[in-house]
């Protein structure tokens, strides 16, 4: 039950960040959170980009309690839309300024290369963008399977199918 209440908690901060931001006003309040100002200066991505090499020693080696990663694909003009969003909440937690430092690692995994197939495969990624959010030594530990009752592995449709 603990372990529900936790990951209820988890949604929510990421639903109310991901909104707060959308809204936020730029100037300040886009400096607070990481963000800058002016032509030239790019932040680097701050969602942790894995591939089906790194990604099972990256998640069993994580620190955070949670992980959130994003199945995409770069051609994919969903995903294409919805990247500066899941950046702005990886910003948050990832970004060298970030606001929730360990507590939750953002991730993701480009399912369009093909070294990727057959980890998407195993996490049943079937649409664009597709999240999985649970313990980063979960994702790594076993395979995940859509249909177990109670999973601690939830997925959430951005988009739908």
């Amino acid at each position: 039950m603990a372990a529900a209440a936790v990951a209820r908690r988890v949604v929510l901060v990421l639903v109310l960040a991901a909104a707060s931001l959308a809204a936020a006003p730029r100037g300040a309040a886009a400096r607070s959170l990481g963000g800058r100002e002016g032509p030239g200066e790019v932040d680097a991505d701050a969602a942790v980009d894995l591939n089906a090499t790194n990604f099972d020693a990256f998640l069993k080696a994580s620190l955070e309690p949670w992980a959130v990663v994003e199945f995409f694909a770069h051609w994919c003009p969903a995903c294409r839309n919805y990247k500066p969003h899941y950046e702005k909440v990886a910003k948050l937690f990832n970004g060298r300024d970030a606001a929730h430092p360990g507590l939750i690692l953002m991730a993701r995994v480009d399912c369009a290369s093909k070294v990727n197939i057959d980890l998407c495969n195993r996490f049943s990624v079937d649409h664009y963008p597709f999240l999985l959010w649970g313990p980063p030594t979960k994702f790594a530990s076993a395979k995940w399977d859509p249909k177990q009752e109670n999973n601690e592995n939830a997925s959430k449709e951005c988009f739908g199918s």
